[in-house]
C-alpha cells in the first residue's frame, strides 16, 4: 500500500463500519504509510464522533422524552385524583346543605321527624311553560354503605338526610333538586296518592323494607 492514498469516502466508510480485524490492519498500514495525508485521517476521525456524539445526544434526549412523559402522566394521575377528591368533597358538602335545607322547611311544617323513621319521604316537582310538569317521589331508607363510615364501622359519620339526598340525586340527576321536599309519610300518601301505585298504598303502615321512586312528566303544549 505504498503508493495507495484512499479518499475521504474510503476512509468514512472503513471508520463508519463495524471494524473487523482485517479492516483494523488496513487502516493501521493506511496510518502508518509515509504517503498517508494525516489531516485527511484526522478530519474523517472529527467526523465519525460528530457521528457517535451526535447519536448519544439522540438517544439522551430520547430517554430524557421517555422518562418526562412517565413523570408527567405520573403527575397528571395524581393532579387527577387530587382534583376528583376535591370534587367529591365539595359534592358532598352540597348534598348536606341541601339535606338540611330540607329538613328546616320540613321542620317549620311538621316539627322533629319521628324518632326511629326508617324512611325519608320525598317529592320533587318541577313546571315551566312548554316543558310541562315533571314529579319525582321516592320513599327510602337511606342505608349506609361504603364510605358513610369512618373508623367506627358499625357507626356512620353521614346523615340519614344527606344519604336521602345524595339516593335522590343518582336517580332522578342535578336539576330536580332544585324543587325538592322532605314530607312526612302523611303527606306523602294522602297528596300524591295518584302517582303511587296501590301496591305501595297496601304497603304504606307495613314494617318492611321497601324502597319506591318513580317519575311522571307530562305536557299539554
Amino acid at each position: 500500500m505504498e503508493n495507495y492514498i484512499p479518499d475521504n469516502d474510503t476512509i468514512e466508510e472503513l471508520i463508519g463500519e463495524e471494524l473487523t480485524d482485517e479492516k483494523k490492519r488496513e487502516l493501521d498500514e493506511m496510518r502508518n504509510s509515509p504517503a498517508y495525508p494525516d489531516e485527511m485521517f484526522e478530519a474523517a476521525q472529527r467526523e465519525e464522533d460528530k457521528r457517535i456524539a451526535r447519536k448519544q445526544v439522540v438517544k439522551d434526549a430520547m430517554e430524557f422524552i421517555h422518562q418526562y412523559d412517565s413523570d408527567f402522566a405520573q403527575l397528571a394521575a395524581i393532579e387527577r385524583r387530587e382534583l376528583m377528591e376535591e370534587l367529591e368533597a365539595k359534592k358532598k358538602e352540597n348534598f348536606q346543605k341541601v339535606a338540611d335545607y330540607c329538613m328546616e322547611e320540613y321542620r317549620k311544617r311538621n316539627g322533629e321527624r319521628r324518632e326511629g323513621e326508617y324512611w325519608i319521604y320525598m317529592i320533587a316537582d318541577y313546571f315551566a311553560t312548554g316543558e310541562g310538569q315533571t314529579n319525582c317521589l321516592m320513599i327510602t331508607q337511606a342505608l349506609a354503605r361504603g364510605d358513610d363510615y369512618g373508623e367506627d364501622k358499625y357507626k356512620p359519620i353521614t346523615t340519614k338526610e344527606y344519604r336521602a339526598v345524595r339516593e335522590f340525586h343518582q336517580q332522578f340527576g342535578t336539576w330536580m333538586l332544585h324543587g325538592l321536599r322532605f314530607l312526612s309519610r302523611e303527606e306523602f300518601y294522602s297528596q300524591y296518592a295518584y302517582y303511587i301505585p296501590p301496591v305501595m298504598m297496601k304497603l304504606s303502615n307495613a314494617e318492611c323494607y321497601k324502597n319506591f321512586y318513580t317519575s311522571v312528566h307530562y305536557n299539554f303544549s
